[in-house]
């Protein structure tokens, strides 16, 4: 019984965590359309417009498949909803790593979404696996910053927000990437 209750609970955090992603996709639309027609930003709208229809997407598959989980309540339930927790963390890691390079790189304030996004992943999952993701999330802004730095990938800078462009500014990317 009380293994019972406690994959309910996990299941209900699961379910909270895609009630928070429908208000971060309704905060990306928003975001976007106020940065470029209001302020007048010059950003790459498609991609970003591209990565909020992404996450609603995942986020109903998750809906569907934790719905349907918790109904049938498989004997191995928590190992399920472990991964499908897992796989939701990670796949908000990987769109946030996208939305932060099509809005600015290194030079975007919302980088620090990613310590929110860690708080709510060690509070969701156990601590190997948010020590894990927490990994991965680090990985792939080094990645990003160092793509970005290096010329592959292009950048795309918030010059109206800042007043040079500091992608290529090796101090200040290990200033950002270090406090991160």
């Amino acid at each position: 019984m009380r293994d019972l209750e406690i994959e309910e609970r996990f299941i209900e955090r699961i379910h909270w965590l895609i009630r928070i992603r429908w208000i971060a996709v309704f905060g990306i639309i928003s975001v976007v359309f106020f940065t470029c027609r209001i302020l007048k930003f010059s950003l790459p709208v498609f991609p970003l417009y591209a990565i909020a229809g992404i996450i609603g997407i995942y986020n109903l598959v998750f809906f569907f498949l934790t719905s349907k989980i918790q109904k049938n309540k498989p004997d191995n339930l928590f190992q399920i909803i472990n991964k499908i927790a897992n796989l939701q963390v990670a796949f908000d890691y990987t769109c946030l790593a996208a939305i932060i390079h099509f809005s600015g790189g290194i030079e975007n304030p919302f980088i620090f979404y990613f310590i929110f996004h860690m708080i709510i992943s060690s509070i969701l999952l156990s601590r190997k696996a948010a020590f894990l993701q927490a990994a991965y999330a680090v990985a792939l802004m080094y990645i990003l910053v160092t793509l970005e730095y290096s010329g592959i990938l292009p950048h795309y800078c918030l010059s109206e927000f800042i007043l040079s462009d500091q992608h290529d500014n090796l101090v200040y990317i290990m200033g950002v990437f270090l406090f991160l």
